[in-house]
């Protein structure tokens, strides 16, 4: 039979790992860009551009115990279509886009927070 102060222990243990493995961090960044272009005749020019730029940033700093745990999702979708048609003599299409998504979360916890 085990002593009881050794299963307390155990169970103090447990129970001081189990919060950090209930943190759950998701990123997700989705960038899609079609471009279609078409010249038909003498001197036509058709321009696609397009830029995307995502940054995501998570950061926690854990000091001491959190009973609660916590879920950070960053999901990012950035989509882009562009088409250019020049038919006939001396055309200019351009089609220009830009995007960009930033996002950052910080979490800091020092000491016991919502222990009941």
């Amino acid at each position: 039979m085990l002593k009881k102060s050794f299963a307390f222990g155990l169970l103090a243990a447990g129970l001081m790992v189990a919060p950090g493995a209930a943190l759950a961090d998701v990123q997700n960044s989705q960038q899609n860009a079609t471009q279609n272009g078409a010249a038909v005749g003498v001197g036509n020019t058709v321009v696609n551009d397009a830029t995307q730029t995502n940054i995501q940033d998570i950061t926690k700093i854990k000091n001491g115990a959190s009973c609660h745990g916590s879920y950070n999702a960053q999901i990012s979708g950035q989509n882009v279509a562009q088409n250019g048609a020049a038919v006939g003599e001396v055309n200019t299409v351009v089609n220009q886009a830009s995007q960009g998504a930033l996002q950052n979360a910080t979490e800091i916890a020092n000491g016991i927070h919502n222990c009941y």
